[in-house]
């Protein structure tokens, strides 16, 4: 008979988990409001065909069926969807033989980061957002190791992301074909750069023809933000003059991605608690990405291939995450949460490709 092995970090990391979910649920949800998980929850058995088309219909019938079973709101009907992000993130993370690469404390301190582990230990759609950042991002990895079989579980990832987040998808596919594309072997860097250098323009001459829309769109969801309804907890609106939008985009999609502001750090505790996390976060990331800068410096060259669909992806992402988190930073910390798992895996090969030696000048 064989004998059943626990590994020991991913025993510790479902520990940390599940003290997540106590905190979230006893502690964390008397100080904010955990967004619609009551209401999933208790929405009973239903079902209708919007279900299949609307991210909302889709919750009230996964979360009331859960909730209908183990006797709605409560921690139990919250356990099964924390059970979902621990072997998701373990599937992501074993699929890519990270813990071999990358220092395992280093590998557990960047999986247990507060805002994503909270709001991926209850029934949320953030559950769903981290299931397909975690198969399209492995998928993104694959495509860049030369393997571009797709699955049925990218598939129904991207159904999930269309489903969720259909904005970030145009991005996700678009990298993938740069890869596909720039990893042909024996491309030349002038072909690379070229075949990147088009992507980028035809992104931006499409960001033009549609910018009227788009200014629309901004002044929608500023309405909707500065209204009671909408909870924003900045009451200025920034899109003051036609074009504002994208005059200041750079800054907004850092303010939409860090979350609070110092004052609203200094003026409240959770939020305190959200500015050193995000802190933490983009350290985190200028420490995984360090190594492809120090080569940049020392030979003049950088890495196509990583390069582009790198950019497309994070500043694609974070361009569409800026409306959504410029006027209310609570916002802004949890659909960020939606996105995050997809960025450290992507930093994840990034800091074990460098940190393996295995650069290609290509």
């Amino acid at each position: 008979m064989k004998s059943f092995k626990v590994s020991r970090f991913w025993f510790t990391y479902f520990v940390i988990r599940l003290c997540y979910l106590f905190f979230t649920f006893f502690i964390y949800a008397k100080l904010t409001i955990l967004g619609d998980t009551e209401r999933f929850l208790n929405s009973g058995l239903t079902f209708s065909l919007k279900s299949l088309y609307s991210s909302t219909a889709f919750m009230d019938t996964i979360g009331g069926g859960v909730g209908y079973v183990l006797g709605g709101y409560n921690i139990i009907s919250n356990l099964p969807f924390m059970l979902i992000s621990f072997f998701v993130i373990k599937w992501a993370i074993d699929s890519l033989s990270f813990r071999r690469k990358i220092n395992e404390v280093f590998l557990l301190f960047v999986l247990s980061l507060p805002n994503f582990c909270i709001w991926t230990s209850v029934c949320s759609k953030e559950i769903f957002g981290l299931l397909f950042s975690a198969v399209l991002g492995v998928l993104l990895i694959h495509f860049l190791s030369g393997n571009y079989k797709i699955t049925k579980k990218d598939l129904f990832a991207s159904y999930l992301c269309l489903l969720f987040k259909p904005q970030y998808y145009p991005f996700i596919v678009q990298a993938l074909l740069l890869i596909y594309f720039l990893n042909k072997p024996n491309k030349s860097k002038i072909y690379r750069t070229r075949v990147g250098g088009i992507f980028l323009i035809t992104n931006l001459f499409v960001l033009y023809l549609i910018k009227d829309i788009v200014n629309e769109y901004a002044d929608i969801i500023s309405m909707h933000f500065m209204s009671f309804d909408g909870a924003s907890n900045r009451n200025e609106d920034i899109w003051l003059c036609n074009n504002d939008f994208f005059r200041k985009a750079p800054i907004g999609m850092f303010i939409a991605f860090f979350g609070p502001t110092l004052n609203e750090m200094l003026t409240k505790f959770t939020h305190f608690l959200a500015g050193i996390e995000s802190l933490v976060i983009i350290g985190i990331f200028f420490w995984m990405s360090k190594n492809i800068f120090f080569r940049f410096l020392a030979t003049w060259r950088i890495n196509l291939l990583i390069s582009f669909p790198y950019f497309i992806v994070i500043t694609g992402i974070c361009f569409l995450h800026y409306p959504f988190g410029i006027f209310n930073s609570g916002s802004a910390i949890r659909y960020r949460t939606n996105f995050i798992f997809l960025f450290i895996l992507l930093f994840l090969y990034l800091y074990s490709y460098y940190g393996k030696n295995r650069i290609a000048n290509k």
